[in-house]
C-alpha cells in the first residue's frame, strides 16, 4: 500500500546566528530594513537554520493509506523533539545572536512511502525542532523530516506555498542568557 503523511499550515525558514556587537546594534536600529542588506542571503546559511513545517494549533495533519484517511495520534509528532536553545553558543566568544527569517508561509507538505506492508502509526519517526526559548513562544515546533519504519519517504511534495512575511529580527544578548543560566544553576545547588 501507499502511505502518506500530510501537514498543512504555516511553514518556516529561520536561522539563529552569532553576530558582532556592531551588527546587533545595526539590527536594533534598522529592524526589518536589515533584510534589504546582505543579510537576506546570509540568514539562510549556517548550521543553526531550520526549514520545515510548524506544528501547532494552525496545523492540519492527515495520514492516508492508499488515499484513505486513517486515525493518527498527533502527540507522536512531538514524542522526540530536539531543543534548539540559545545555550548553543554559551561557551563560545559570541556576545549576541540574531534570529532572522519567516514563519508564516501557509502551504502543505507530504511525505509518501510506497509498498508499505502494514500500517502502524508508532513506526513514524519525526525530526522535530523546538524553538520555544529562541522565539519566546511556548510549543514552537518545526517538523524537518518524517520517516516511516526507518525509511525515508519515497516522495516528498511541497504544495501550494502562499508567500511569507519576514519576521522582525530578534537580537539575543548572550550576556543576559549566561546570567540567567548562572542563576538557574545557583538555585539548583
Amino acid at each position: 500500500m501507499n502511505l502518506t503523511f500530510e501537514i498543512a499550515g504555516p511553514s518556516c525558514d529561520l536561522a539563529l546566528h552569532p553576530i558582532s556587537e556592531k551588527t546587533a546594534q545595526r539590527i536594533r536600529e534598522q529592524g526589518r530594513d536589515i533584510y534589504k542588506q546582505k543579510y537576506l542571503s546570509w540568514w539562510r546559511k549556517g548550521n543553526t537554520a531550520t526549514y520545515g513545517m510548524r506544528f501547532g494549533d494552525d496545523s492540519n495533519v492527515r495520514v492516508l493509506t492508499n488515499d484513505t484517511p486513517v486515525k493518527f495520534d498527533e502527540s507522536l509528532i512531538t514524542r522526540d523533539v530536539i531543543e534548539i536553545r540559545r545555550r548553543l553558543y554559551l561557551n563560545s566568544k559570541a556576545k549576541f545572536l540574531a534570529v532572522l527569517g519567516f514563519d508564516d508561509e501557509y502551504c502543505k507538505f507530504q511525505w509518501m512511502w510506497h509498498d508499505v506492508k502494514d500500517f502502524d502509526p508508532t513506526l513514524f519517526s519525526f525530526s522535530v525542532q523546538r524553538w520555544d526559548r529562541v522565539m519566546g513562544e511556548p510549543n514552537y515546533f518545526v517538523i524537518d523530516n518524517v520517516m516511516y519504519d526507518g525509511r525515508w519517504a519515497d516522495e516528498e511534495d511541497w504544495c501550494d506555498p502562499s508567500g511569507f512575511t519576514l519576521i522582525d529580527p530578534i537580537v539575543i544578548d548572550l550576556k543576559t542568557v549566561r546570567q540567567d543560566v548562572e542563576r538557574e544553576q545557583r538555585a539548583k545547588n
